[in-house]
């Protein structure tokens, strides 16, 4: 009897091992990364799972037998594969491939974690690193390279500055790798030119007011992602070399450009180190005359250090160290002529000595520590970021100021942001992830002249923000975003006296003291997954700015009794709401997306001239437009790719609606290019840019011209030229022509802006011939 039953236990247990049988398994992506949220199913039954932060799944409670697995999610190609389940677990490694254009590019700053296209319901440009290298060798402009891909982005001005480079008619902020190099609360217009293109892995551009890293892009955000290691290699590096100048009139234009990188894995760590050093000639317009120098490209040395070292601690927790310094100076052997004169004649440059201190930015540092443990706990990763920002920069001199000189912008910047992301999957329709935790930042800004004399005090600030943002998938097809963030700033500035300059009088004694700001900035999307060949989706989302606060308080007016004092100074942070529709489309070898907005704000950013000076006008402002993109794969061999952007803003002043300044809404914008590589070694490019006709101002009859900003705008179009030959896998060389055809032009911001010093000429036709050696 006791025989029997011990018998009848065994089988019994036996049964419930066969029954419970179980899947495990990990999925990545064809670069051996982990790939979470994706939906895997298993052929006949109700079973289901979805991957975990490492790319992990379990299915439980499965039969022994035949299966046909299905592992799918949003950018990635649809995996089958058959498996069979015996009398033991089954562990399964698989690799998902992605979408071959669209939707599965990859993009980690619209929710601080790796996710693709059609998983985020906004619009987003990617500038690849192949259109980096490929572009960066018709011109190694920063400013020119993202006018020339991103539909909504004000064309370049071909000048050391982004001024009146606007994204969608706002500012931007600018960052690297997440650290943010714009300066809200001076804002000098410096911060695109801030790292040089050789260390660019991939640009990131999330259009549309955001609050989700913090003050300033009421626009949007654009982010330079900085070169990985290659884990293929101990050891490897690519040495660049190149020189460039005006094609028709070489004559001291001529400049040289080296750069050189190395990079490999060594057993646990990882490394990059990367030197460029670049050296300009004078720029010549289309007839052969000299630039004037004012804010120039021309004549500047400049010079990028990176280094990036990474550690594998295990399989779960790596720790990351960058650091890049950049510095860009001109050193002119000209000055502007004064001859120029607004609407008749342009500003060129003539030899001579400029007074005073040399223009550009003497440094800007950034580095950062960078912690990530994938499961700090059951299904949530953790990311902590230690960053540091010094930036300085110094203008050009100017009698504008009593007596002359050289104002600066000096910024340091040290925050922190940990970032944790936890993943829940509760039934086969309802799925996600949540993304929660605080930053912390604080920026101290000061705009002093080089001789001493306080222009704007020191601004400190403060800012701690703890944020959440829900992404869920709803009955499959229905991607749900959603997220809120709670800014708490706490702005400290000294008392000052303000100076002279312009017809600005100065000499105002001013009260400092702390500004405290608190508010709560809410974003929102829906994004419909089923059909690649139609995937609309909208969203309201809103950004949270101190916009260029300095340029307020250096204008503080005197009041009758008593002593000015920061609180009665026009101090109100701009909460800007934008509002979208969009899709993406996929259908077989064509791709396309489009997006229509409005922004609106009941503080504007605006500048107007009084008495000279531009000050800003707090007007409520809304701001609307779209954009079109479409791509086709003619060939493997052979692709086009167009965009059209097209926006339009209005103010309301005391009731009165008039236009936005063209300082602000750039005219409409079209780009083509034709990519062709007749033999696999050879690859040719063509580039096609369109800046339409912006005409909305008369002239002001008291003064018997434009105010600021509101210059007539008249149409213009470039073509650019790119070919290279790649004689190894070692050995390439590369021509690049920038306005292949010559165009006389003004750009965009000399045209509308009607101020003399910026009314410059275009460059002509400039060639880049480089040659590149890799090990």
């Amino acid at each position: 009897m006791k025989k029997v039953f011990v018998l009848s236990l065994m089988a019994i247990l036996a049964t419930l091992q066969v029954a419970a049988q179980k899947i495990q398994g990990t999925v990545k992506d064809t670069t051996q990364t982990a790939v979470p949220l994706l939906r895997i199913y298993l052929s006949g039954t109700q079973k289901h799972a979805v991957t975990g932060i490492n790319g992990n799944f379990t299915i439980y409670d499965v039969k022994p037998g035949t299966y046909k697995l299905l592992v799918a999610g949003i950018g990635y190609q649809t995996l089958e594969q058959n498996i069979t389940v015996a009398d033991n677990n089954t562990l399964l490694e698989l690799t998902i491939q992605p979408s071959n254009v669209g939707l599965g590019e990859v993009v980690v700053t619209a929710s601080r974690n790796k996710e693709t296209l059609g998983t985020v319901p906004s619009s987003i440009t990617i500038i690849s690193g192949k259109q980096l290298r490929e572009q960066s060798a018709i011109t190694t402009d920063i400013n020119q390279l993202l006018s020339m891909n991103v539909p909504g982005l004000t064309l370049g001005t071909n000048t050391s500055t982004n001024k009146g480079q606007t994204l969608r008619g706002r500012g931007m902020l600018i960052m690297i790798d997440g650290i943010p190099q714009s300066t809200p609360l001076r804002n000098g217009d410096k911060d695109m030119r801030s790292i040089d293109v050789a260390v660019i892995e991939r640009v990131e551009v999330i259009k549309g007011s955001t609050a989700i890293y913090g003050n300033g892009a009421d626009g949007g955000i654009v982010n330079f992602i900085t070169m990985k290691a290659n884990p293929n290699k101990r050891f490897s590096g690519t040495t660049d070399v190149g020189s460039a100048g005006s094609l028709l009139h070489p004559s001291n234009t001529m400049g040289g450009r080296i750069s050189q990188n190395f990079t490999g894995k060594i057993n646990k760590f990882d490394y990059v180190a990367s030197g460029t050093y670049e050296q300009t000639g004078v720029v010549k317009d289309a007839d052969g005359v000299i630039i004037a120098p004012f804010q120039s490209l021309a004549q500047n040395k400049n010079l990028n250090l990176f280094a990036k070292l990474g550690y594998d601690i295990n399989s779960n927790n790596r720790i990351e160290v960058m650091y890049n310094y950049y510095r860009t100076m001109q050193n002119t052997t000209y000055v502007d002529s004064a001859t120029g004169k607004f609407g008749e004649a342009p500003i060129i440059g003539v030899k001579g000595t400029n007074p005073g201190d040399k223009q550009g930015t003497p440094y800007n540092h950034n580095a950062y520590v960078n912690y990530t443990n994938k499961t700090i706990f059951k299904n949530t990763s953790l990311n902590v970021n230690l960053y540091y920002q010094s930036f300085y920069t110094v203008f050009e001199y100017s009698d504008f100021y009593a007596p002359p000189g050289n104002s600066a912008i000096v910024s340091q910047k040290m925050g922190a942001r940990v970032n944790f992301n936890t993943v829940f999957n509760f039934n086969a329709n309802l799925f996600g992830d949540v993304t929660w935790g605080v930053d912390i930042l604080n920026d101290k800004t000061s705009q002093p002249l080089t001789d001493g004399r306080p222009f704007v005090p020191e601004m400190n600030m403060k800012n701690y923000a703890p944020y959440t943002q829900l992404k869920t998938y709803l009955f499959k097809d229905f991607l749900v975003k959603a997220g809120v963030r709670y800014e708490n700033i706490s702005l400290d500035i000294p008392d000052y006296t303000t100076i002279k300059f312009g017809a600005y009088k100065g000499g105002v004694f001013v009260k400092g003291g702390n500004l405290p700001y608190e508010a709560l900035v809410f974003n929102g999307g829906l994004r419909y997954t089923k059909f690649a060949a139609f995937n609309p989706f909208v969203s309201y989302s809103q950004s949270f700015s101190l916009y260029d606060l300095g340029r307020t308080l250096r204008q503080a007016a005197p009041v009758s009794n008593g002593a000015t004092s920061i609180d009665i100074i026009e101090t109100k942070p701009i909460i800007t709401n934008n509002y979208e529709a969009g899709f993406n489309s996929n259908i077989g070898k064509f791709n396309a997306s489009g997006a229509y907005f409005i922004s609106t704000s009941k503080l504007g950013t605006s500048l107007k001239d009084v008495n000279g000076v531009a000050v800003p006008e707090r007007a409520p402002e809304r701001v609307e437009g779209f954009e079109l993109t479409a791509g086709y794969q003619f060939l493997a061999n052979l692709s086009a790719n167009a965009s059209y952007a097209h926006v339009e803003g209005k103010k309301d002043v005391n009731g009165v609606h008039t236009w936005l300044p063209t300082t602000r809404i750039s005219p409409d914008k079209m780009t083509v290019n034709a990519n062709y590589s007749p033999l696999k070694q050879w690859d040719l490019g063509v580039y096609y840019i369109y800046s339409g006709v912006r005409k909305r101002f008369d002239i002001n009859p008291t003064t018997k011209t434009y105010d600021l900003g509101t210059g007539p705008v008249g149409d213009f179009y470039l073509v650019n030229f790119y070919t290279a030959y790649r004689f190894s896998k070692s050995i390439a060389v590369r021509l690049g022509i920038d306005n292949l055809l010559n165009a006389d032009y003004y750009p965009v911001m000399s045209q509308g802006r009607v101020r003399t010093d910026s009314y410059i000429k275009g460059s002509g036709a400039r060639f880049n011939l480089g040659f590149k050696y890799s090990m």
